[in-house]
């Protein structure tokens, strides 16, 4: 089992927070995947702030799945919901880029600092090394300010 880690979360470092309300951010999380992945392998791409509000997530990979019929498939979540942002995308099957789909991550709050992870769900059929970048846009709202969900 191998754990790949963004810089991010490998040098520790800090999350942006600051800013106006309501005012997007982009968080941007390339990973280096060193060998083939396989489903005992995690991926741990960075860190969300608190009270952070997902709106949107797009998932870019290189060609990490040679062979002619692919089957590379992932996951990205979080520990409380493993495919909470992606469930079996296949954006690691060609080299392309997949939004997210799962309804479970759009609008979705983590009221304390979470750490975005991924796994892949199914293995390659001829895996290989490459890059995963995840983005995801957010805003940080202030806690007790009552904005609906």
């Amino acid at each position: 089992m191998a754990t790949y880690q963004s810089q991010q979360v490998q040098d520790e470092m800090p999350i942006p927070s600051h800013g106006e309300a309501s005012t997007v951010r982009c968080q941007r999380f390339p990973v280096t995947i060193t060998a083939a992945l396989t489903t005992s392998d995690a991926i741990e791409f960075g860190y969300l702030p608190k009270y952070a509000r997902v709106v949107d997530a797009l998932v870019e990979a290189t060609d990490m799945d040679t062979n002619g019929t692919p089957t590379l498939a992932f996951n990205i979540g979080d520990a409380d919901d493993a495919d909470r942002l992606f469930a079996a995308t296949t954006a690691g099957q060609a080299a392309g880029v997949t939004r997210m789909t799962a309804v479970t991550g759009f609008g979705h709050r983590y009221d304390e600092t979470t750490l975005i992870t991924g796994a892949p769900s199914t293995n390659a059929a001829t895996g290989a090394a490459g890059t995963l970048t995840l983005y995801v846009w957010y805003t940080v709202e202030d806690d007790g300010v009552g904005y609906p969900d």
